[in-house]
């Protein structure tokens, strides 16, 4: 598990006013949730985007504020503007390292399949990410899924994801996460030809009909 820390400032005030104070300073205002309570943290924006480029929602984030106040965390849900993409708001969860946690985590595809190589097959992924429960030091950042050996017709289910030790997955066994599907049948000119003729007969119908 990759190291990622986080420097942090407590805040006493809450609410929209202060948080429009902090966002004009340059910082993101957030909260951290924990079994002993909530505080509320400011976090410069420069520095929050580093990190979560390196963690997103799957990597166990240590925050610091430099004054005693350390704890690991995961970054659990970031609100942004819906015009600018800025981030309005970050929430925190507070992870302890004995207890176990739940994340989802995403999956990443890689390889090139032999059904779509050599079959004409298309790869339908059907799942992003996957429910799984660990306790942190075993939190994978991602799932890694090798679909080279999949032929026309094969699927991928969680219970067929990579083992890891320490991660358990959650969530339906048989759910499919990748497969290798036939190609959806194009139309020939045949086909379209014969269309073309039946609405033109249609028409011709209709037009005897009304003049009847």
């Amino acid at each position: 598990m990759e190291d990622i820390s986080l420097s942090v400032s407590l805040r006493e005030r809450a609410g929209s006013g202060a948080a429009g104070r902090i966002r004009r300073e340059g910082k993101i205002p957030a909260v951290i949730y924990g079994t002993s309570g909530s505080r509320n943290l400011s976090v410069d924006r420069s520095t929050f985007l580093q990190v979560w480029r390196k963690a997103g929602q799957s990597s166990i984030v240590m925050i610091d504020d430099g004054n005693g106040f350390s704890t690991m965390s995961l970054i659990q849900d970031v609100q942004r503007n819906p015009l600018t993409d800025d981030f309005m708001h970050i929430d925190f969860l507070e992870v302890n390292s004995g207890h176990a946690i739940s994340a989802h985590i995403p999956i990443h595809i890689h390889g090139t399949a032999k059904g779509v190589s050599n079959e004409g097959g298309v790869l339908d992924i059907q799942l992003h990410e996957v429910e799984v429960r660990c306790l942190p030091k075993d939190l994978p950042h991602q799932i890694d899924v090798d679909v080279s050996e999949l032929a026309l017709g094969d699927v991928i289910h969680v219970k067929d994801l990579p083992a890891t030790e320490g991660v358990e997955y959650l969530g339906e066994e048989e759910a499919p996460v990748v497969a290798v599907t036939h190609a959806a049948a194009e139309e020939t000119e045949d086909d379209e030809e014969e269309s073309e003729v039946e609405i033109i007969s249609e028409k011709k119908t209709e037009t005897e009909e009304s003049e009847d």
